[in-house]
């Protein structure tokens, strides 16, 4: 009679075990993807944030170039003498110089935006390997559910330890995830 109770006792045990391991898993779970879905939105947010850095460059390219070309064409009318009257000549020169001496600002504002575009493209790049080395530790956890119910359905404990393996090296990449992008 006492080898009944015992074994009743230890059936009850673990269950309790399977049960707090299934639990734990499914906590696991929830958190992969909690975890990964706001990766994926931070790399989105970040992919579009150097998206519009980089059209802010191009136009800022595009300024540049507008100067350059205005400062040759006042040069080249200037050359031609076509202009005769002094004053309007003085103007057009003025107004050429100041093309050619901003012209150098706005080529480095374009510079820097480039660079931050390049940057922000990269830092998407990183976040979104975080996002997906987090999807694929959430899905060793939701594999690892479906083992520990198994388990409990089959009466075997080879699937709960089989779940309970995937379940660490889930974390394991959980973790790894969550400190990739720093």
């Amino acid at each position: 009679m006492s080898a009944d109770v015992s074994r009743t006792i230890e059936a009850s045990h673990g269950n309790r075990l399977v049960s707090l391991a299934a639990a734990i898993i499914a906590v696991l779970a929830a958190l992969g993807t909690l975890f990964s879905h706001h990766r994926s939105i931070s790399a989105l947010s970040v992919k579009n944030a150097a998206i519009l850095t980089q059209a802010r460059a191009t136009d800022t390219y595009n300024a540049y170039e507008a100067k350059q070309i205005r400062f040759n064409i006042y040069r080249a009318i200037l050359s031609t003498d076509l202009v005769h009257d002094q004053k309007t000549r003085v103007r057009l020169q003025t107004v050429a110089d100041e093309e050619r001496s901003s012209s150098p600002g706005v080529l480095k504002k374009a510079e820097s935006l480039d660079a931050q575009a390049a940057r922000d493209d990269e830092r998407s790049d990183v976040i979104m390997r975080s996002y997906e080395t987090l999807q694929f530790a959430t899905t060793l956890f939701d594999i690892s559910i479906v083992l520990v119910a198994l388990a409990t359905l089959a009466g075997t404990r080879v699937f709960v330890s089989l779940g309970c393996g995937l379940s660490a090296i889930g974390l394991g990449l959980f973790i790894f995830g969550l400190v990739q992008p720093h």
